[in-house]
């Protein structure tokens, strides 16, 4: 067996606990009979078209791949699952179910954005008398995609091929994030191998914490903030009610709260329905602009299995904590 990473890293600041911009990640296990396991194929995040040749290089051949198994939904994680598809990869991606059902609208969103950038890079292209690119994936490749993926549940483990088993265990860094637990039997040789993904803060408003994993022979581990320590999410929110109070209540004007659709803004309007169920918040209203945040918070109603004991409390009295959300869709 051979373990191997294909990370694309750009690191200017040595002291940093993380990247100046967010890497692909991606992580190759040969095994000792030829089958080849892709741990993760995210894309390069950068600006426009300038990250466009870094996620093209690969490092592998898609069609060498047998399988790819996916610690979670964004894009650094996921993002070139349609274009490895596109490549020729014919395997399967083995994730669990809440990550599966995300990956259907942000792989999709993410195609339309690669549509998008490249119709105003060949604007520029053709001005300097260039041939046109094509996009790295479109959204009907992203939706293509989704026929290779298989949802697993948590904790359960599932047979990946002869002598490979992986087990799920949660994260909570994101709906249906999970470490990627390996167990490889090749001949008298158990190797366990995890890879956790990115992992979850140990308090989250909404999420189930990280839980502990397996034991491990090798464990590949994200250190993004390994240097810092984080705020309160108490104390968060307190600013945030005071923030609202001020502006929308007092001054009676209005507030913009730029967020990821996935994950934060979820934890956003989480946050604000309590305040107006606590009455600790008049009632205001609410405008959520993003296609993708509404079709986000949709999934999320479906995996109470992520949620934690709080958040499941909550549900006791208000079926709905994501209620309050008015949505404004603006057309694209």
């Amino acid at each position: 067996m051979f373990v191997t990473a294909t990370n694309i890293h750009h690191h200017e600041n040595p002291n940093s606990g993380s990247c100046p911009e967010v890497t692909g990640s991606k992580h190759l296990i040969a095994l000792d009979n030829g089958k080849k396991i892709l741990l993760d194929c995210g894309m390069y995040q950068g600006k426009g078209m300038q990250t466009d040749a870094m996620n093209r290089k690969l490092g592998f051949d898609p069609q060498e791949i047998d399988y790819l198994i996916l610690s979670h939904a964004h894009i650094d994680h996921s993002g070139l699952i349609p274009y490895i598809v596109k490549l020729g990869f014919n395997g399967t991606v083995i994730t669990t179910h809440a990550t599966r059902d995300l990956c259907a609208i942000m792989l999709a969103d993410c195609g339309k954005i690669q549509e998008h950038d490249t119709v105003m890079h060949n604007k520029k292209r053709a001005r300097q008398k260039l041939p046109p690119v094509e996009p790295i994936f479109t959204k009907a490749d992203a939706e293509q995609s989704m026929h290779f993926f298989v949802g697993v549940p948590y904790d359960k483990p599932y047979r990946v091929t002869k002598g490979v088993k992986v087990t799920f265990t949660n994260t909570g860094h994101l709906l249906g994030s999970g470490v990627v637990n390996l167990r490889i039997k090749e001949g008298e040789v158990t190797t366990r191998i995890a890879f956790t993904g990115d992992i979850g803060r140990p308090v989250n408003r909404i999420l189930r914490p990280p839980q502990p994993f397996p034991q491990a022979d090798i464990i590949i581990c994200e250190s993004t903030y390994g240097n810092r320590l984080h705020e309160s999410t108490v104390v968060a929110e307190d600013k945030l009610l005071d923030v609202i109070k001020r502006t929308c209540v007092e001054k009676k004007g209005k507030l913009i709260i730029p967020s990821f659709s996935v994950g934060r803004t979820q934890e956003v309007i989480y946050s604000l329905n309590n305040f107006l169920q606590q009455r600790r918040l008049p009632r205001i209203k609410i405008y959520v602009d993003s296609p993708l945040s509404m079709n986000a918070t949709n999934i999320f109603r479906l995996h109470r299995e992520c949620f934690n004991d709080n958040m499941l409390e909550v549900m006791e009295t208000d079926p709905d904590p994501f209620g309050s959300m008015t949505c404004i869709l603006f057309s694209m």
